[in-house]
């Protein structure tokens, strides 16, 4: 069990408050607002109070905690201790309520308001009464009795019952730490003249009402705030087998090493306690959520208590591991903590676009690639102007847009999923374009112009192909065709062709045509995704 130490505990935030009371005390004659202001610096160190009675309170649970997994007798020890310090601290509480209730009987007649409760000290009516309070706070006038003499006396022997318990070396510590400085020890107390003088004189003598009452308040956060802090230490030094440790360090643990613009970078800030003098073993394996042996577990050394793991990123996509660290025990032995985590390796990436050039052509599939600051498994986009879309793999998609879109824009925005949010990553706007019709061809190459009957044969099927400058493989089918042959200017009948190559027919008729005869195909009719089309007429001469 070790203590828990805040950077600024409640009690140091109310010391803080207090240079406020400590300034208005050098006023001798008291304004309204002054004596409102002290008002609210009590309200202040009432509201210290019951953090730190909350403190106290979860400390108590803790005690409780360990008793339960530990056993009795294992905490036995530290249960007197704090059952002692909750006493003594409750008895001095105890005492400073009733010098408050007195001094509120002793100035105002009454402790209580119209409605019975306990007045605080915006309820006091003579806030800068002075004469009272000095004759209650000291006996006579040589200043050596009465209720301030008596609650130094106390909190000097609190101060000593709590620091009984304090190891001898760490007792200076400790006297430090808990405050409650009443003998002037650490703390000097002066007067406007800059002479000494004690605590109590210092305090109490000669001071109005609402100053006295305030400090009797924060005198009470004080007891509380040392009762925190010496439950905590007797929680802490409690067993022998508890880990020491000698060196703290912040350690900051992010949600995410990634954040988008507009999102927020989280993170949980925590103090992390070490031993410089061990030398602890961490054993990893890749690619495993937990690791119970050193079996094909990869081995790392420690030094000065700290170990470091670094890896390598390998390939894209995220990375998991697991492992334990084992460190010796105050009694000999070892014990084993576990550790998990994961990483995500994005591969090195740049992509440049013409932005003039983004455009999508209608009814067929468009391929995009799209990469982001997140593994590519991880992205997701919206169409927003139509169109539907496909997943062929990680971070690239099929988009398909209908013909009535053509000469419109679609905007294609990008998300990324990171730590379960999904985050938008921005758009880019296409235009949308009809496909092109394809180039109608006699053979493979053959356009029009003088041919001879045994080209004709070699290539005996009409296709229709993309232009060289269309980047798309887009395959047309030709579904029809008509074919007329002009014999000395004469038109014979059209023949109908349907599919892309010649009948026997065709075939026949072109072997047996003479010089010079003219073969127009026509009507030409093509299908493929982008829908069907009627294409340019080809005519060749036979020569």
């Amino acid at each position: 069990m070790a203590a828990t130490n805040c950077p600024e505990t409640p009690r140091q935030r109310m010391i803080g408050m207090m240079y406020l009371v400590y300034l208005a005390l050098l006023a001798l004659n008291v304004s309204k607002d002054v004596l409102d202001a002290f008002a609210v610096v009590d309200e202040t160190l009432v509201n210290s109070t019951v953090i730190a009675n909350q403190s106290i309170s979860r400390l108590e649970q803790t005690l409780a905690k360990e008793k339960a997994s530990q056993g009795e007798e294992k905490v036995k020890e530290a249960e007197q201790m704090v059952t002692m310090i909750i006493r003594e601290s409750d008895a001095l509480v105890k005492y400073i309520e009733e010098i408050k209730s007195e001094l509120l009987i002793t100035v105002d007649k009454t402790d209580k308001n119209p409605d019975g409760t306990i007045k605080k000290a915006t309820d006091i009516r003579s806030k800068d009464n002075i004469s009272k309070v000095h004759s209650f706070m000291f006996d006579d006038g040589s200043l050596k009795t009465g209720k301030a003499i008596d609650l130094k006396n106390k909190i000097i022997e609190y101060k000593k019952k709590l620091l009984s318990i304090v190891e001898g070396d760490k007792k200076k510590e400790f006297d430090l730490i808990i405050g409650l400085d009443v003998e002037g020890k650490n703390t000097k107390y002066r007067n406007n003249d800059n002479k000494e003088e004690t605590w109590e004189i210092h305090y109490f003598a000669n001071q109005i009402m609402i100053a006295a009452y305030t400090l009797l308040n924060k005198t009470i956060g004080e007891v509380r705030n040392a009762q925190s802090t010496m439950i905590s230490y007797a929680i802490g030094s409690t067993t022998a087998d508890d880990f020491k440790f000698n060196k703290i360090s912040a350690k900051a643990i992010p949600v995410s090493q990634m954040v988008f613009q507009g999102d927020k970078y989280s993170a949980g800030i925590i103090v992390a306690a070490y031993d410089d003098r061990q030398q602890p073993e961490v054993y990893y394996k890749m690619g495993v959520d937990t690791l119970t042996s050193t079996e094909g577990a990869t081995r790392l050394e420690g030094e000065e208590g700290l170990v470091q793991l670094d890896l390598t990123g390998g390939a894209p996509g995220e990375h998991k591991y697991a492992g334990f660290i084992r460190v010796t025990t105050p009694d000999g032995s070892t014990r084993d903590y576990p550790f998990k985590d994961k990483y995500t390796v994005l591969r090195p990436t740049a992509t440049v676009a013409a932005e003039k050039m983004n455009l999508f052509y209608a009814g067929i599939p468009n391929p995009v690639s799209v990469n982001a600051s997140v593994p590519p498994d991880n992205i997701s986009i919206e169409l927003v102007g139509g169109g539907s879309q496909t997943k062929t793999g990680p971070g690239t998609f099929d988009i398909t847009v209908p013909e009535s879109l053509a000469g419109k824009t679609v905007t294609v925005n990008v998300r990324a999923n990171a730590g379960g949010k999904s985050t938008a990553m921005g758009g880019t706007v296409f235009r949308v374009r009809r496909v092109p019709n394809p180039v109608a061809k006699v053979g493979g190459n053959i356009t029009g112009g003088r041919v001879t009957k045994g080209e004709l044969a070699a290539n005996p099927f009409v296709s229709a192909t993309m232009g060289q400058d269309f980047a798309y493989d887009l395959k047309w089918t030709v579904q029809s065709y008509q074919v007329i042959f002009t014999v000395r200017g004469m038109d014979e009948s059209p023949i109908t062709i349907q599919g892309g190559a010649f009948t026997e027919a065709l075939k026949t008729k072109i072997r047996n045509a003479a010089p010079g005869t003219q073969i127009w195909f026509s009507g030409i009719r093509a299908t493929s995704p982008a829908g069907t089309r009627t294409l340019t007429d080809i005519i060749v001469r036979i020569r």
